[in-house]
């Protein structure tokens, strides 16, 4: 059972996948949460279940209108904001050397100008709020995978982006970090080719793939306990990250 706070949190990307499962956990530590994604999105995933304290804003993270929006919606209704959780992504695999300019242009405008100008709007009602947390969901991507050159320069990009700001806002009292998943079980890594899946879950060392939940844990260590962890990347992947496991 949750302990009712007056904090508030804005997720971005939570009607699915590690949206939803990040918006559940911090309901679970008594947030008020500001649940942004398509209306599309929201409609399918929440319109039966919103408790009293979810409120669901339609947010499309590429549009710089529905952005300033979506922060005003917050400024007017709270007048603070303790936590933004960057969830939404998307992905438009293609070799750097094939994809298309209007392709590059939307992977980067939503996963990671989107994401740095909601952070910039945000900052002033974290100000107000005495300081917070500020969680960027990256990718382990950025590491480098073949065919998703402009995915992995995006949460590249971000992580570069989020150390820096964590030097610019650390005196404000709010930190900032970046979460890097491995595979996670979502309705976007089931669209991967049955072959491509199988030698995926064979390289994650604990033997199984993730699911949201893992990340929503993290992200809640981070909003809850981890006020002296700043500009950090905490990859959370079942150690795919170090290599591929051998058995001998």
């Amino acid at each position: 059972m949750s302990v009712r706070t007056n904090k508030i949190a804005l997720v971005t990307g939570a009607g699915s996948g590690i949206g939803a499962a990040t918006t559940t956990s911090l309901l679970r530590e008594g947030y008020t949460v500001v649940l942004t994604d398509l209306p599309h999105v929201i409609e399918q995933r929440w319109h039966q279940t919103l408790p009293a304290n979810v409120h669901p804003f339609p947010l499309d993270v590429g549009d710089r209108n529905s952005r300033i929006d979506a922060i005003e919606s917050v400024a007017s209704e709270y007048g603070r904001l303790d936590v933004l959780v960057n969830c939404a992504g998307i992905s438009r695999d293609a070799r750097l050397t094939n994809i298309t300019d209007s392709d590059l242009e939307l992977t980067l405008d939503v996963n990671l100008i989107g994401a740095l100008s909601l952070v910039c709007q945000a900052l002033p009602l974290m100000e107000a709020a005495g300081g917070g947390a500020v969680i960027n969901i990256a990718s382990r991507a950025w590491l480098g995978i073949f065919g998703s050159g402009a995915y992995s320069a995006s949460k590249g990009g971000l992580i570069g982006a989020t150390r820096s700001l964590a030097l610019e806002i650390g005196a404000l009292g709010v930190t900032a970090n970046c979460i890097a998943p491995g595979y996670i079980e979502t309705p976007l890594s089931a669209t991967l080719p049955a072959q491509v899946l199988e030698k995926t879950l064979h390289s994650i060392p604990v033997g199984r793939g993730g699911v949201p939940d893992d990340i929503a844990a993290a992200v809640r260590y981070l909003v809850c306990e981890g006020s002296y962890v700043t500009g950090q990347v905490l990859t959370v992947c079942g150690g795919r990250s170090i290599g591929d496991p051998v058995s001998l």
